[in-house]
């Protein structure tokens, strides 16, 4: 249960994550469709004002056609017709007059509606605390005008014709222009069938041509509702394997970080290993060479470990050794290095410091490991130390991987007369020893 629970959750932070992204892409849409649609309703209600002469034409057509090519009627009967074709057209120029009055004024509420969506739009990105609510507002307020707006053309329509193509259009535009969620995408589409149908009613007197639109539109407003549908799935599709593939990506980042790490770090302290630490070695000794400045070596050989290895375990040796590398990062500069060389045995890089300032150092140090204490049931487990110093001047005139091995190994002869002298000396190798 807690398992389900825990991946519903995850799955619904996904959902709510992807929602947002879907609102500010759809936001961004919106603005481009009003810079689009704006300009093209001012042209539409522009061209309706200056081409009003088809209508009229067309009834006049229709009017010369009932004329040609029959017999001569009577006087009476001629009459009658004429009378009727008269207010036919007038009819006809009565409907076409009264569309393009409608026409105007939608399309100009229109360009008004998507003006004001656009300046709220830019709005509301420079007011943090109200962005996520009013952003939401402003979306639901953009394709639900859009939407009426198809609704509006389609009904007033009627009054010339019999066509629906404005709000086929207008529903199959909104679900494969915008990203909306499906349950959003259903009421909307079916709140727009409604008013689709309702308004219909307002402007078609022809039951049986009523009655053929309000199907059409169904099947309009059905398509439309699936297209928004295929759009959607496409969408959380492809931001789902984005998120599993940065996912994947932050995770062999990770890995290839811990390796690199595992492959220079000690994995018991943490401190550099020896490879690694002979290579800083290295590479302050070429920074010497060219700039100048000593570069001084502390070793740090532990013992007294075999004693509190038999008596308590390993597990206590190792807990004294980390002390003892916690200690020697601790006490240091950041310029400073330590590692590991052996089981027992650590080496700091002092870089930029004289002899005597190491010897001072490797003293300090020496009295600090001397006052480790772990507590035993039966006892205490503490580490002795020999510590030896060497060192090596800048812009010596050998080779910088023969300066290392000297370095190297003048501390690790000091350490050996450390070592005749008994727990807790510091040995110090003769400058000369390195300078060859």
């Amino acid at each position: 249960m807690a398992g389900a629970g825990l991946k519903w959750r995850s799955v619904w932070a996904r959902n709510e994550r992807i929602a947002v992204q879907a609102l500010l892409e759809n936001l961004r849409r919106l603005v481009w469709l009003a810079a689009l649609l704006v300009p093209l309703s001012l042209l539409h209600v522009a061209s309706a004002w200056i081409d009003h002469a088809p209508v009229e034409a067309a009834a006049g057509g229709v009017s010369g056609q009932f004329g040609l090519g029959r017999p001569a009627l009577s006087s009476a009967t001629g009459a009658a017709a004429s009378a009727v074709e008269r207010d036919a057209a007038a009819a006809a120029r009565l409907d076409g007059a009264r569309w393009r009055e409608a026409v105007v004024q939608v399309h100009l509420v229109m360009a008004a509606n998507l003006v004001l969506v656009g300046l709220l739009i830019g709005w509301t990105r420079r007011q943090p605390r109200l962005r996520r609510a009013w952003q939401a507002l402003l979306e639901t307020w953009g394709l639900g005008s859009a939407l009426l707006f198809t609704i509006a053309v389609a009904s007033i329509d009627q009054w010339i014709g019999a066509s629906i193509t404005s709000f086929l259009i207008g529903c199959v535009l909104v679900g494969a222009l915008f990203l909306l969620r499906p349950q959003r995408s259903a009421l909307m589409y079916a709140l727009a069938y409604l008013a689709y149908a309702w308004a219909l009613g307002l402007t078609q007197d022809d039951p049986v041509v009523l009655t053929g639109n309000r199907i059409d539109g169904l099947i309009a407003s059905v398509l439309g509702f699936m297209v928004s549908l295929m759009i959607w799935r496409k969408h959380v599709l492809k931001e789902t394997l984005a998120a599993e593939l940065q996912s994947c990506r932050l995770q062999l980042q990770e890995r290839t970080a811990e390796m690199q790490q595992q492959a220079v770090r000690d994995p018991l302290t943490r401190v550099w290993n020896r490879a690694e630490m002979l290579r800083l070695v290295q590479r302050e000794l070429m920074r010497a060479q060219r700039q100048g400045g000593e570069t001084c070596l502390v070793l740090i050989e532990l013992d007294g470990l075999r004693p509190v290895n038999e008596r308590w375990g390993a597990v206590v040796v190792e807990r004294l050794v980390t002390s003892v590398a916690h200690l020697l990062g601790e006490g240091l500069r950041a310029t400073d290095e330590v590692g590991r060389m052996a089981p027992e045995s650590f080496a700091i890089l002092l870089p930029q410091t004289t002899q005597e300032e190491a010897r001072v150092l490797a003293d300090r140090l020496l009295l600090a490991i001397q006052r480790i204490r772990l507590a035993m049931p039966d006892g205490h487990a503490t580490p002795g130390a020999c510590l030896a110093v060497s060192s090596q001047p800048g812009r010596a005139l050998v080779p910088v991987p023969q300066q290392c091995e000297r370095l190297y190994a003048a501390a690790e002869l000091a350490l050996g007369q450390a070592r005749q002298q008994g727990r807790g000396s510091v040995g110090v190798a003769p400058p000369n020893t390195v300078q060859g």
